[in-house]
């Protein structure tokens, strides 16, 4: 009996349908990794060096995926590493938010000081 929602076929110990998530989830991830890399050659900021290392990190989790369904990584390993993978790509996006926001702040400050130069002449 297959379990509910279960609606793929089997390839020996390989089910097609968690195989084709996988493969759509990996290409999706790297795509997303590989605008955010374009992102950052154009802008070259560290904030958006932060959110392109972050996009770049979500690829791991379906890598994670195919390794565990290969049976390469045991399942407490594979759910071990999605959380580190979650939790670097949460601290690369708040580093990018508070480096933006520290940025932001300094470019605030310097356009609310006097034009010293304007004032010599």
């Amino acid at each position: 009996m297959l379990p509910p929602a279960h609606v793929g076929g089997h390839v020996a110990d390989l089910h097609l349908d968690f195989a084709v998530v996988v493969a759509v989830s990996a290409v999706a991830t790297l795509v997303l990794g590989a605008v955010g890399v374009a992102a950052y050659r154009r802008r070259r900021t560290r904030a958006y060096l932060f959110v392109a290392l972050a996009l770049c990190v979500l690829a791991a989790r379906p890598l994670l995926a195919a390794l565990s369904m290969a049976g390469i990584v045991s399942s407490p390993v594979h759910h071990t590493l999605e959380h580190v993978v979650d939790a670097v790509v949460v601290t690369l996006v708040v580093g990018a938010v508070y480096y933006a926001r520290q940025v932001e702040r300094r470019l605030d400050d310097e356009s609310d000081e006097p034009d010293t130069e304007a004032a010599d002449e």
